[in-house]
């Protein structure tokens, strides 16, 4: 009789190689997420399991849209920390910050409650370090703008 693994003998099905794929990318964002190249694993497995959510299997595209959900968690979280422990972030991490918030918009249900109070937050910080020496009406303006847009969203 030929030997069963014990998944297979409880009916359980394998992960499809998408989500596989996504996973494995997610955890290599998550374990570099203030580097490039952790930008770019993050936008890869985010593109495969938004793939899989809109062409998977109700079961597949489930998983999907839960990975979804605990990585935006993680990393929102991660950068939300960042920001609020550090009111100087020097003005390259804080534009890595707003691409990595960003990255999640291809998978914006699975967003936390937080995630627009998050990137304005980022951005006026932006703003901050950009119209510094700059007339401070337009400092003024572009925060005026960007309160705007947070009050359509």
């Amino acid at each position: 009789m030929p030997k069963i693994a014990d998944g297979e003998r409880r009916g359980a099905r394998r992960e499809s190689p998408e989500l596989a794929e996504a996973r494995r990318c997610l955890a290599a964002a998550e374990a570099s997420y203030r580097t490039a190249e952790g930008l770019a694993a993050l936008a890869e497995g985010l593109a495969l399991l938004d793939d899989v959510m809109a062409s998977g299997s109700g079961r597949d595209a489930k998983t999907a849209a839960n990975l979804a959900s605990t990585y935006a968690a993680r990393l929102y979280g991660r950068v939300n920390d960042a920001v609020a422990q550090d009111a100087q972030v020097p003005e390259p991490e804080l534009e890595h910050f707003f691409k990595l918030v960003l990255a999640f918009d291809q998978v914006r249900d699975a967003l936390p409650a937080s995630a627009e109070t998050l990137k304005i937050e980022v951005v006026r910080q932006l703003i901050e370090r950009y119209y510094e020496g700059h007339p401070p009406e337009r400092k003024q303006q572009a925060l005026k703008d960007l309160a705007e847009l947070a009050r359509r969203d």
